[in-house]
């Protein structure tokens, strides 16, 4: 819904992790119960070939990557996200071999702006915090 060229790259990008993650579910949920859950469950196909701005990552391969970011967390990730990727799943683009990476991706450059700290994490007062809080429980048993 935008023909901004930067938000529809993003997107592209979301939408391509996004389904990581969801595979990523349902293959944990099939590793663990045995239940294949393509079956069981109604699970809508939007095949991100549906967006042209995800093409690119997918023929990078994003969609077969899952990251382990911290080295302490997810320890067991890569004995799930292994095999055979499902074929609706990889749209005929790139591998179909699931990759675990552990570690976290390589972002891109980052801009070295001079800002402006308080507009990132402003200061606050907790007496404020505390009355706002009140307000909204207060408003909340009355419903």
């Amino acid at each position: 819904m935008t023909d901004n060229p930067s938000a529809r790259m993003m997107l592209g990008y979301l939408f391509v992790r996004g389904g990581v993650h969801a595979l990523a579910y349902a293959k944990a949920l099939e590793t663990l119960t045995g239940v294949e859950m393509s079956k069981m469950l109604p699970i809508p196909n939007i095949a991100n070939k549906t967006f042209p701005e995800a093409r690119k990552f997918m023929e990078q391969g994003s969609h077969l990557k899952l990251y382990r970011f911290s080295p302490e967390d997810y320890k067991e990730a890569g004995l799930i996200w292994n095999g055979t990727a499902p074929e609706a799943y990889t749209e005929g683009i790139g591998g179909t071999q699931l990759e675990f990476v552990d570690a976290p991706p390589a972002g891109g450059n980052l801009a070295n702006l001079a800002g402006i700290a308080s507009s990132f994490a402003p200061n606050y007062v907790p007496e404020e915090i505390m009355e706002i809080a009140t307000k909204l429980y207060q408003k909340a048993k009355n419903l």
